[in-house]
């Protein structure tokens, strides 16, 4: 007989947690509906520095040789090492033009 109060007293304590389970998912449902709006992509275009997760996206290298060409572009520019570079110098030593440069930044950011 006790045998099987032990087992009636699990089954009841499994339906507990279940029901308890799903109000939590019902309630994680409930946050994950609120989205932010994107980022527009006229924000995108009124940066005027680039980074190097920028140039990642755009040139298609790896961070670290993002960061060195950063780097020599400093350098070449005469600035210190926590300078910034614009996204028109950097499409000057690049050898790109700087509409293209920020249409890609755009696209990067919209993604």
């Amino acid at each position: 007989m006790a045998k099987k109060k032990r087992i009636a007293a699990r089954s009841t304590v499994q339906v507990r947690k279940k029901a308890s389970a799903t109000r939590k998912k019902a309630a994680t449902k409930k946050k994950k509906t609120a989205k932010k709006a994107p980022a527009s992509a006229k924000s995108a275009t009124n940066r005027l520095v680039i980074h190097t997760n920028d140039i990642t996206k755009i040139l298609g290298i790896n961070i670290r040789t993002a960061q060195r060409l950063l780097q020599t572009i400093r350098e070449e520019l005469g600035r210190k090492k926590k300078d910034y570079v614009s996204i028109k110098e950097f499409a000057q030593y690049v050898h790109l033009g700087e509409e293209e440069v920020k249409e890609n930044l755009s696209e990067t950011v919209l993604s």
